[in-house]
């Protein structure tokens, strides 16, 4: 018997009989893994993605370099998109309800705290569940809700910045436009777009 097809056995043996797969113990909580081996695997898991961050290398895949405030790989993060687009498309209903269950179950916790249940930064102001700041904001938004009044008071549509004449946007977030419309990640979007056929051609 090879070592590999040991561990394998001895796995299989200690789960079969409730049993931690690393210590041997009697499982006291539900899993592989006893209580106290949960935690210090937990632990180690925990300081070793906190290393490898600290030293630039994706903690998830443990191979790739991050590049400036990125928590994971650009790969890492792809993967993690698509499981989870695969797994919102096999019960979109169940996925949605999940999602609208924790975000009500975050904004009470927030506001039982006292935190902004807005930006989740700042404290909420006394008799409020949000700070000033996110109120503010809110009724900026309020009272120019969409793009054509935005336009006839002369604002951005992005920001509260005079528009740039001739535009709808300011001076920034032209100059934005432009240098994201002549990136090579949208030449390579239009290509594909004229590849779909003349019904996308732009």
């Amino acid at each position: 018997m090879t070592r590999k097809e040991y561990l394998r056995q001895r796995y299989h043996n200690f789960l079969d009989n409730n049993l931690c797969i690393r210590c041997g113990k009697p499982l006291d909580r539900e899993g592989s893994l006893c209580k106290e081996c949960n935690n210090a695997q937990n632990s180690y898991n925990k300081e070793t993605r906190k290393a490898l961050s600290e030293l630039g290398i994706c903690p998830q895949c443990r191979k790739n370099k991050l590049y400036g405030d990125e928590k994971n790989c650009v790969e890492c993060r792809a993967k993690s998109a698509e499981q989870v687009s695969k797994l919102r498309d096999k019960n979109r209903e169940h996925y949605n309800e999940m999602q609208r269950t924790r975000a009500k179950e975050r904004y009470q916790k927030d506001k039982e705290n006292g935190i902004c249940t807005r930006c989740r930064k700042r404290k909420a102001d006394p008799g409020y569940s949000t700070c000033t700041m996110c109120r503010v904001k809110g009724r900026g938004i309020k009272k120019c809700s969409n793009r054509t009044d935005r336009y006839k008071q002369g604002l951005c549509f992005f920001c509260d910045n005079p528009v740039k004449p001739g535009y709808k946007v300011c001076e920034m977030h032209y100059q934005k436009n432009v240098k994201n419309a002549t990136s090579e990640k949208a030449n390579i979007a239009r290509h594909k777009l004229k590849e779909l056929g003349p019904q996308w051609k732009i």
